[in-house]
């Protein structure tokens, strides 16, 4: 059989090449370019002009009747269909009559566990390898996140898009000089080869691993440079700084972790109870780290999930002895971070051990700079944008747990945890002010991000430094009584109390602050024992805020126990100990609780007029959240004159201010709207708004206020607790 001449000048005999003709019929290839054509949206003549050839010549081919085309003509036609670099691969084979290529992903190493999760990074990372070449991809993240499997299953799924893939295994690479030549060993062809095999068609490299051998960066920046169809995609824990890379930060497992640790843990124990809120809690304490995950399921061969959960709170090594086929790096998680901490400069070394004791940090109280950002690179540390302290730092637990080791060996420990207390006492110490302020609410918020931090200090500050405890509970009392952690607070200040130092003012403030707490949860015995040690206090210190603080104290007791007259005198009396004092707050404050004493005895005229002047005296001072409140003594007052849209008014205010409204001012707002309800007649929403209130004081662990109770009784007929009911009826 002869085969047809040339039918387009482009094509010359000097490209035939008799060993490309086989004998197989032309019906695959003919099929193949309709297929193709079709897709392309092109007749016949609409490709033969594209691809500079002759209508005949791609008839011929449709038919079948030519079997093969010349190189050139099969790239012509490839051009003119707009293929793929992988499709173009194959059209090209298939058009010459050669076999199929052999897969790339057939050259990779083969998994032997199933893939959990990440589809969704697959297509991310897929995306990015699809750009137009030379690109560079780096996968960082923290040791056993799964970047060297990320990239594997990715090369997986798209790997046909390129003509050749070359897997290069870099962790056993101790030496930065010997990388290209391992690359080259890979690649099949001789270092100073290398970048001419690489520059002739579309290949993806593949180097896992390379974080140790970050000084050849250099040299893998200088390939991509000369060679125009290359892609590199490299796993790291540090990004390697070369110009045009793109990282892809990989993050933990989140909802795919639990089915990771099952399938691993069946698979060392098929005879396992699973227990799957367990397990979530399980994956949660190791950080969702998939190497942490596989360690720790591979221990239920002998542990029960019970077991295994109190081993590692109790901080034993159960994260240890992994797979033997395992690089040496992750047979363990205090192998995988050991080997990231000893990449490290002493500096930066220094620095991971100093912030092993904070949980979470801003920029400020992270110095060196250098140092942090050479930890932000190798994954040792993750960023986040906060709303109220800007961008905030942390550690994943299983990484902080091993600097907290090593700075135990450096002997440096007590020095860090001393530095940590002190940072944070001097931050509440600037902060509790602008809890009275129009600050106040970034002031909650940034007390709320440090609270781990908080938590921490006073731990160590009540051991090593009582005065300092009691100094940073008693600055705390006004953010846990908005905030709705009254029975933690409460414990920070009997705690800090009962070590019995500290200075006259912080023992004073302390009180005070424990009074409150307690009144709010209607512990009215330990706020009267609170307001007589105060009150002594006062006696010796004669300060006029000591006075006025006890005087309040014991006005609030009396209030509790329904005896408004004698709340209203002493509440007085704490003003007047005010007097010529600039303690606008104070002075603010004293006048919305004699006006509430007022409300609860019958006095609905003065009771007005202390609210209005507390109201204007909270506006003066930017304290929005007190604001609101003496706006709510507004609307029962309004209510009790019988004014039902006004108060409804004033209690539907801070509900409908999104940012400025507090979890307590919601509920005491809420209930005030189911007030206004039940004297309109819509008892079914009465109800739903009482037990909505009733939901949020729960949460916040607190109890209705007396004026509170006061006033559910005689509008809602709700049962009161008997002291407000006596002085009710």
């Amino acid at each position: 059989m002869t085969t047809d001449p040339p039918t387009c000048p482009t094509e010359s005999a000097s490209e035939f090449d008799p060993r490309e003709v086989v004998g197989v019929s032309g019906a695959e290839l003919a099929a193949e370019l309709r297929r193709l054509r079709s897709r392309a949206g092109l007749t016949q003549e609409e490709l033969a002009e594209r691809a500079g050839i002759s209508v005949r010549a791609v008839s011929d081919i449709e038919r079948g009747v030519r079997r093969r085309v010349y190189p050139v003509t099969a790239r012509q036609l490839a051009v003119a269909l707009e293929l793929s670099a992988a499709e173009r691969s194959t059209f090209e084979r298939t058009a010459r009559g050669l076999p199929a290529a052999a897969s790339p992903a057939s050259l990779l190493p083969a998994p032997r566990t199933v893939f959990f999760g990440r589809q969704h990074e697959i297509g991310e990372l897929s995306e990015q390898l699809a750009a137009d070449p030379p690109i560079l991809v780096t996968v960082t993240g923290p040791g056993g996140v799964g970047k060297t499997r990320l990239a594997l299953e990715t090369v997986r799924a798209c790997g046909s898009n390129f003509t050749a893939v070359h897997w290069v295994q870099l962790g056993d690479v101790g030496d930065p000089s010997l990388v290209m030549a391992t690359i080259a060993r890979s690649v099949g062809t001789r270092p100073t080869e290398l970048p001419k095999a690489l520059r002739a068609r579309r290949t993806l490299l593949v180097l896992d691993t390379f974080e140790h051998l970050l000084p050849a960066a250099t040299e893998l920046a200088a390939l991509l440079d000369c060679c125009a169809g290359l892609t590199v995609l490299v796993t790291s824990r540090a990004r390697l700084r070369i110009s045009g890379e793109h990282e892809f930060v990989l993050g933990p497992l989140s909802v795919a972790a639990a089915g990771l640790f099952i399938d691993r843990a069946l698979a060392a124990n098929r005879r396992l109870t699973i227990d799957k809120d367990l397990i979530a809690r399980l994956c949660e304490r190791l950080d969702g780290l998939p190497l942490a995950i596989e360690l720790a399921a591979a221990r239920t061969r002998h542990l029960s999930l019970a077991d295994l959960s109190r081993q590692l709170d109790d901080g034993n090594e159960v994260l240890e002895r992994g797979p033997a086929d395992l690089p040496r790096r992750q047979q363990s998680i205090q192998a995988t971070v050991a080997w990231s901490y000893h990449l490290l400069d002493p500096a930066a070394q220094s620095l991971m051990r100093r912030l092993s004791v904070f949980s979470g940090w801003t920029l400020e109280q992270a110095e060196p700079l250098d140092a942090l950002a050479t930890l932000l690179d190798h994954s040792l540390v993750t960023a986040s944008t906060d709303t109220t302290c800007g961008t905030r730092y942390e550690m994943l637990d299983l990484v902080r747990e091993y600097a907290v080791r090593e700075a135990a060996a450096h002997g440096e420990t007590a020095t860090f945890r001393a530095q940590h207390a002190n940072d944070f006492l001097r931050l509440v110490r600037e902060l509790e002010p602008l809890l009275r302020t129009t600050e106040q609410g970034a002031a909650q918020l940034r007390l709320d991000a440090e609270l781990p931090n908080l938590r921490a200090a006073q731990r160590w500050l009540l051991t090593n430094a009582p005065s300092q405890a009691l100094s940073l509970a008693a600055s705390l009392w006004m953010f846990w009584l908005w905030r709705g952690g009254l029975t933690e607070g409460r414990q920070w200040l009997a705690d800090a109390l009962a070590a019995g130092d500290g200075t006259a003012a912080d023992r004073a403030k302390a009180l005070w602050g424990a009074g409150w707490l307690a009144f709010h949860q209607r512990d009215v015995e330990r706020t009267g024992a609170y307001g007589e040690e105060l009150l002594q206090l006062a006696d010796d210190t004669k300060d006029a805020v000591h006075r006025r603080n006890a005087l309040t104290l014991h006005g609030l007791t009396d209030l509790a126990a329904g005896d408004f007259e004698a709340a209203r005198a002493a509440f007085i009396q704490a003003q007047q100990a005010l007097s010529g004092a600039r303690e606008p707050w104070l002075i603010a404050t004293s006048a919305l609780n004699t006006g509430i004493a007022e409300l609860c005895a019958g006095d609905v005229s003065a009771a007005e007029g202390r609210f209005v002047d507390a109201a204007h005296q909270y506006a003066e001072l930017g304290d929005q959240t007190y604001l609101y409140r003496a706006n709510r003594h507004l609307g029962a007052a309004a209510l009790v004159n019988g004014q039902l849209e006004r108060a409804e008014q004033l209690f539907a205010a801070e509900l409908l201010d999104e940012h400025g409204s507090t979890e307590w001012g919601m509920a005491e707002s809420l209930d005030g709207l189911s007030w206004v309800a039940a004297v309109r007649g819509d008892h079914e929403r009465a109800r739903d708004l009482t037990h909505d209130a009733a939901d949020l004081r729960q949460h916040l662990g607190v109890l209705p206020h007396p004026l509170d109770v006061l006033l559910s009784h005689r509008f809602r007929g709700t049962p009161t607790h008997p002291a407000v009911h006596r002085a009710s009826s």
